[in-house]
């Protein structure tokens, strides 16, 4: 799925989108998503924002509360986590 969002320099930019995510904490949909660029550790970099689900058109927010950014990357990096182990073991 790509994606829409406005990058550092305010130009809007496709992305793809890695995975979405609701928290019932916060009670808001989330996007992970990557323009597959990689930093200086060759470790893929990714975006986290929130997004109106029913929408027909996709904006992302940006998040910025602390807190709630903290606690969602926390989860999502979880997650990311168990679909490596889980891709792992097919190989």
């Amino acid at each position: 799925m790509k994606i829409n969002a406005v990058d550092i320099n305010g130009r809007i930019k496709e992305y793809d989108a890695i995975l979405t995510y609701y928290s019932e904490e916060y009670n808001k949909h989330y996007v992970v998503y990557t323009d597959n660029e990689y930093n200086e550790s060759d470790e893929l970099i990714i975006h986290i924002s929130s997004y109106n689900f029913t929408s027909p058109e996709t904006i992302v927010k940006n998040i910025e509360d602390k807190e709630e950014y903290t606690k969602i990357k926390t989860e999502i990096n979880k997650i990311l986590l168990t679909i490596k182990n889980e891709s792992d073991k097919l190989d």
